[in-house]
């Protein structure tokens, strides 16, 4: 053995995750949410994409999101989702498999717009985009998860 120990770092605690129920709470609640997506996500796109994934709803978007966070590269499809996720991707500033993430993350916000735009917002619930943003670990504050995504990815 040598005589010399190695330190171990102190590990920061992750912090314990939104959980959906406070995440669809505070987006019924406070509606500047929508106007910042509006404002940073939405107004980079096409905008016929965004009505063709409007109509289609978030669901396609959550696929595609999961897909983009659980593989290092993607093929992307001829469908809407696919194209969207190409814009994205080509504005979000970052590089390599952090590129990805980001852009998955951005995805996510993107559907929970799309589905925050329906006259009841009983869609939210059920949201899996909402889902999926809530179990991120990086996020601990309910008021943060949007625009944290949105900062994280350089909208």
């Amino acid at each position: 053995m040598s005589p010399h120990r190695r330190r171990a770092r102190a590990r920061r605690p992750r912090p314990v995750p939104v959980r959906v129920e406070e995440l669809v709470a505070f987006l019924r609640a406070d509606r500047a949410w929508r106007e910042e997506v509006a404002h940073r996500l939405v107004a980079r796109l096409d905008q016929r994409l965004v009505r063709s994934a409007k109509a289609a709803g978030c669901r396609p978007l959550a696929h595609v999101a999961e897909e983009l966070d659980s593989q290092a590269c993607v093929d992307p499809g001829p469908g809407t989702p696919y194209q969207l996720a190409k814009a994205v991707y080509g504005q979000v500033p970052l590089r390599g498999a952090a590129r990805l993430r980001q852009t998955a993350r951005s995805l996510r916000v993107l559907g929970v717009y799309l589905c925050g735009a329906h006259p009841d917002d009983t869609d939210l619930a059920q949201c899996p985009c909402a889902a999926a943003l809530a179990r991120d670990p990086r996020q601990d504050r309910v008021d943060r998860v949007v625009s944290g995504a949105l900062d994280g990815a350089g909208f």
